[in-house]
């Protein structure tokens, strides 16, 4: 069937011409010459064996022909062009607002949003940096990763990421035959994220009575307490998740075995609502998946 098809050009042309009344109009909009489409006109007339238009003095006319052809081909192109319309607003990427912390999201999720990226290319992410928990009501963000014990109201809330706290510092102060710290703990500085009691409890499960746990600096942003911790400055209480990498290439170091179990951790939340969103469903699980690789 496809094999008697008149060309597409012709058709075009012709549609053109018949809603203008007017190759010369019908050129303008198809941004061709008006040769060009009497040509087209000319070669469609041929392919079907009958005059479209009765070519007057200074107008066009239908033909029954013409007449009988044009409302088929008018709702040919409007069909396909409602189908290209469609197509593309499917492919225009999708915008999804997240908001979390600053230090979680430079230390843990940026590393992997190529990732995601890979995976979901037709999702925009737009990242909003806070450590408080959202508003859904009052600020336009689809999803949060929010750290707390994962009871917040009116909002769906899955566990992410554990967070558990031991001191790490610069290789520097410690003893590379011994291990330990060249300066006792207690004669140290100590590095706070945003309060004293995390090195407090820390302090009580190591059995360590004799430092006093509000020596020392707050610093209520990880990403400069490790930064400090690089430079050497004194002894910082990090969470697993900011520090690994750290570790790993030796720029910090675990002087102590003891770990601090938070009875807080992170989560991923939102109103259940914005889970109808289908890039909303699509990032939680990603991330979710992201979190079980951590276990």
């Amino acid at each position: 069937m496809s094999r008697n098809l008149p060309p597409l050009n012709g058709l075009r042309a012709f549609e053109c011409a018949a809603r203008h009344m007017s190759f010369t109009l019908a050129s303008r909009e198809m941004n061709v010459t008006q040769a060009a489409i009497s040509h087209q006109v000319k070669a469609l007339e041929n392919h079907l064996g009958v005059p479209l238009f009765k070519r007057l003095t200074r107008k066009l006319v239908l033909t029954d022909a013409g007449q009988n052809l044009l409302p088929g081909v008018r709702d040919a192109f409007e069909q396909i062009g409602a189908s290209v319309a469609s197509v593309r607003q499917t492919t225009v990427n999708e915008r999804l607002t997240v908001r979390l912390g600053p230090s979680l999201a430079a230390r843990w999720l940026s590393p992997k949003l190529r990732l995601f990226w890979q995976e979901h290319p037709e999702i925009d992410l737009c990242l909003y940096h806070a450590n408080s928990p959202v508003d859904f009501d009052r600020e336009d963000i689809d999803l949060a990763i929010t750290y707390g014990r994962g009871d917040w109201p009116r909002v769906e809330s899955e566990y992410l990421l554990a967070s558990e706290y031991f001191p790490v510092c610069k290789p520097t102060l410690i003893n590379q035959v011994s291990g330990k710290l060249l300066v006792p703990l207690k004669e140290q500085t100590l590095l706070h994220d945003a309060r004293y009691q995390d090195w407090q409890d820390w302090l009580a499960l190591a059995g360590m009575s004799d430092v006093n746990p509000r020596r020392g600096i707050i610093i209520d942003d990880t990403n400069v307490l490790i930064e400090a911790a690089l430079n050497g400055q004194g002894i910082a209480l990090c969470e697993t998740i900011f520090v690994e990498h750290h570790l790993l290439s030796g720029q910090l170091v675990k002087p102590f075995p003891q770990t601090l179990n938070s009875t807080s951790a992170y989560y991923v939340v939102c109103p259940s609502t914005h889970l109808h969103r289908p890039v909303v469903r699509a990032f939680r699980d990603w991330l979710l998946a992201q979190g079980a690789c951590e276990q």
